[in-house]
This record gives C-alpha cells, sequence and structure tokens, in this order.
C-alpha cells in the first residue's frame, strides 16, 4: 500500500463530515477555539514508530430486497440488516492525531452537522498534520510504522446500493352480506432500484504498544 506523509502541505480548510472545502457554501466556519492547535505534538505523535495498523473499509447501506426483512425493519423503527460495500481502489484513508484540539473539532462536527448556518472545520495547519493510505483490494488499506498512541481514521467513498419501494398496483374491495360495498384496501408490490451513496466512515484507534499490530474495519 501506499502512504503518504502529509505533514506540511498547505491544503484547504477541512469541511464537516465530507473533508471538503466550507468555501462551496455560505456557512460560517467555526473552528475550535478553546484548545490551539500544537503542530509540535502533532509531528511528535506522527514520527516513525514500529506499529502498523492494518484496516478494511466498509459501509453498509442499510437496506435490502428482501421484503420481510423491510418489513421488520418498518415494525422496530431501527434498521436491522444492510448490504456491505467496500471502499474501491484507490480510495484515500486519512489519519490524524487524535489531539485535545482534534477532539474539540469532532464536538464542533457533531454539532452543526445539520446546520445550514455554520459548518466546523480544521485549520490548515492543523489539517496538513495527517497521514493518507491508498484502498487496495478488498477495502484493505495500512499504516506502517505508527509509534503507539490514539488516532482518529476518517474515509469518504460513494457506492451504488440497491433500494425497495412500493407501488400500488390495485385494490382489494370488501362488501356485506347484502353486496353493498364496504371498503377498499390497496394492494402493493415491491420493487428493487439502485441509488447512488456515499458514506463517511470512521474509528479512534489506540496503538497501546511499539511493534505491534492493530487491525480495524471503518
Amino acid at each position: 500500500m501506499t502512504l503518504l506523509k502529509k505533514l506540511l502541505t498547505p491544503l484547504i480548510i477541512l469541511a464537516a463530515a465530507t473533508w471538503v472545502s466550507a468555501q462551496t457554501d455560505n456557512r460560517k466556519e467555526v473552528m475550535p477555539e478553546k484548545v490551539q492547535f500544537n503542530s509540535a505534538e502533532a509531528k511528535e505523535m506522527l514520527a516513525l514508530g514500529k506499529s502498523t495498523i492494518n484496516g478494511t473499509a466498509v459501509a453498509r447501506e442499510y437496506t435490502d430486497n428482501n421484503i420481510r426483512k423491510n418489513y421488520l425493519n418498518a415494525i422496530i423503527g431501527m434498521d436491522v440488516t444492510g448490504t456491505k460495500h467496500l471502499a474501491p481502489e484507490g480510495t484515500v484513508v486519512m489519519l490524524f492525531p487524535y489531539t485535545e484540539y482534534f477532539k474539540e473539532y469532532l464536538k464542533l462536527r457533531d454539532r452543526y452537522a445539520q446546520s445550514r448556518k455554520y459548518v466546523a472545520v480544521l485549520s490548515k495547519d492543523a489539517f496538513s498534520h495527517r497521514l493518507e493510505a491508498k484502498v487496495g483490494r478488498g477495502g484493505k488499506f495500512s499504516f506502517p510504522q505508527m509509534k503507539p498512541g490514539k488516532y482518529y481514521i476518517e474515509t469518504n467513498f460513494t457506492y451504488v446500493g440497491t433500494g425497495l419501494d412500493y407501488v400500488q398496483v390495485g385494490r382489494t374491495d370488501y362488501y356485506n352480506g347484502y353486496g353493498n360495498h364496504m371498503r377498499s384496501e390497496p394492494i402493493y408490490q415491491g420493487y428493487n432500484y439502485n441509488y447512488l451513496d456515499s458514506k463517511v466512515e470512521s474509528k479512534i484507534v489506540t496503538v497501546k504498544e511499539d511493534g505491534t499490530t492493530v487491525d480495524i474495519k471503518l
């Protein structure tokens, strides 16, 4: 796997949830203020070590073409099944040192995830202090030569999902004993359709000892 050290590259400010520049919309940018970004700390955390983080980038679409399973989803009010989609080869996976600054950023990102007025962003300096790996076959990626510590890993990729919907194909009429119409009930038929979706998958990973291998799934 190709591992790129991205420590000092000047890049566009990171936007919440998709890592796309917040300059593409009109929302006001909100950065962490309680904690200042410490570049020396970040560089030290991303220095070479002897451990390896191996991972698989996978997303679930949380729909299924099994009608009975979708009925179950509707009854209990939550998704109980989902088709897995592996990230395609070449997908970029990013690793950031899990500092106090980054923790505050994630809290802001969650707070303003649905906001139309504000968007949480990282400073250019904070965004540049990261590592990148590219996904290979089977959604696999790897970050070798890591030091013990805590890291935030994230990727974003698009997949083609399969959804289930229903269309009315007729109705059932009910009559009383005198032949009078009492009521009608629609008859629905399920059908599958494809849709394009993207998912941001992430995980906070801890490397406890130098020289160890940590296996994760995003």
